[in-house]
């Protein structure tokens, strides 16, 4: 890499750290919700809650790609072009959530009590709430306040797991209200950081060389192929989810939505990740982009490889506080090996493309890893496949389609290493065997937390040397 390269490397092992961190601790609330909430709701009731939050990740296209845009315009641009715009963004964007509001005011005044009153109420007043705190968080990114972005996205979940904790909630509205509120509050805070950050910059300086004049028509039209293939990446990893919760009955998927829920460490770590290295991503030129991209897979698989060590234990604690969901362990285990191919999916396949301008593949790419996790997890439940089988088989299709984003990406930027995918796939397959030797070889968890550790430290050793090489040296 080249002396840029090198340059702006301590910088964005910074960011990670500092927008890392803050995801962290969401991740480690996460875990505390992962055992808290299923005790306080009954099965059926914890069900309906995770059904509501499996929907709520799609409630960004009530904004048409306006975050997206905005983001994508600001990304690299003075401070003082964002302090000069994002007032008016901001207007624009409370515009739109109006009609979500009139929904809301309706199902509340005439529309009977039951559950789907509840959900359209929760659904639209969350939609506003969540996609402020979206446009706060991004524009702070672009900013390149990540540790106010950190900030602002581990405030809803931080709330709510001290809200979980500190108030007596027992039923599904309880919970639906507290989950919204730390949403609005996170919001609120978000925009006044952004705020705060953007008055450092003079709005009198003059504007940037060729920037097109504000326009919303283009924010939409930049915004929304990015939005779309963000929700369409999304969906390929809960296609599963989405087929299983219309499958079964809600008692049922609740089993299914308890895996899913302990799924939190990839949700951490494509948040922390995919912002962080598209924005330092975009500020290279040529070959030093797709170097830059590649050499995340390193530092993915590192992780991967640390977190598989608390595995073992974390099915031991279910065993001994949630026995009743003990049954939904074989579902974790056949979701942890896709949840990665996501991860890594999102970050660097669709990340090098988008950096490179290629927008439409980027799409198509997603759409193509929905299509396989949704045929592969509709033949498994036609089938009447276990749940755990169902997950497996999305798993294999969530690992297809990352393998065609790879072709697909070098096809289309010759400056990207097949050879890091190579070693990435080749340190995975040796760390998700050296789980299921552990699994399967051993009962407690202290022992297959031993045989993991054996095996699979090699790879996960060389790959944290070559992250620490590609950031450091």
């Amino acid at each position: 890499m080249g002396l840029v390269g090198r340059d702006r490397a301590p910088r964005f092992g910074s960011d990670v750290l500092h927008f890392g961190s803050a995801v962290l601790l969401v991740l480690v609330l996460n875990i505390v919700q992962v055992f808290i909430v299923p005790r306080r709701l009954s099965v059926e009731a914890y069900g309906e809650y995770r059904v509501f939050l499996l929907y709520i990740g799609y409630l960004g296209v009530l904004h048409l790609g306006v975050v997206d845009g905005a983001f994508l315009r600001w990304v690299g641009r003075p401070l003082s072009l964002i302090r000069r715009e994002w007032p008016v963004v901001l207007r624009r964007l409370l515009l739109l959530q109006a009609p979500v509001l009139v929904v809301a005011a309706f199902a509340y005044t005439f529309a009977s009590a039951g559950l789907t009153r509840t959900y359209v109420i929760a659904f639209a007043m969350c939609a506003v709430a969540a996609n402020l705190t979206s446009f706060a968080s991004f524009t702070l990114q672009a900013a390149g306040d990540f540790r106010g972005a950190g900030r602002v996205t581990a405030l809803p979940p931080g709330l709510f797991a001290i809200a979980v904790v500190a108030l007596p909630l027992a039923s599904l509205g309880g919970m639906l209200s507290a989950f919204i509120g730390t949403y609005a509050i996170a919001a609120a805070a978000g925009l006044g950081r952004l705020s705060a950050v953007t008055a450092q910059a003079s709005i009198d300086d003059p504007a940037s060389d060729g920037l097109a004049p504000l326009s919303f028509r283009a924010f939409m039209i930049s915004g929304l192929p990015v939005l779309g293939a963000g929700l369409a990446t999304g969906l390929s990893q809960y296609a599963d989810r989405i087929l299983v919760s219309v499958a079964v009955p809600v008692a049922t998927f609740a089993f299914y939505g308890f895996a899913s829920s302990t799924m939190a460490l990839s949700g951490a770590a494509r948040q922390t990740l995919s912002r962080v290295a598209l924005t330092h991503a975009a500020r290279r030129e040529g070959v030093e982009r797709a170097e830059f991209l590649d050499g995340v897979y390193d530092l993915i698989a590192a992780g991967f490889g640390v977190a598989l060590l608390a595995e073992p234990l974390f099915e031991s604690v279910v065993g001994r506080l949630l026995p009743r969901y003990a049954t939904a362990l074989p579902i974790v285990r056949a979701l942890i090996v896709g949840a990665l191919f996501w991860v890594a999916t999102t970050v660097v396949v669709l990340g090098i493309l988008q950096t490179y301008g290629n927008v439409r593949r980027q799409f198509v790419v997603s759409i193509v890893g929905t299509a396989l996790a949704a045929a592969g997890a509709a033949i498994a439940l036609a089938m009447h496949a276990p749940l755990w089988g169902v997950a497996a088989v999305a798993s294999a299709a969530t690992a297809i389609s990352w393998a065609i984003g790879v072709a697909v990406t070098h096809r289309v930027v010759p400056d990207s290493r097949p050879a890091s995918a190579t070693r990435f796939f080749a340190i995975i397959a040796v760390q998700s065997l050296a789980l299921a030797a552990a699994l399967g070889l051993a009962s407690g968890w202290v022992a297959r937390t031993a045989i993991y550790a054996v095996i699979a430290i090699v790879p996960t050793v060389l790959a944290g040397r070559a992250a620490r090489d590609h950031w450091v040296a």
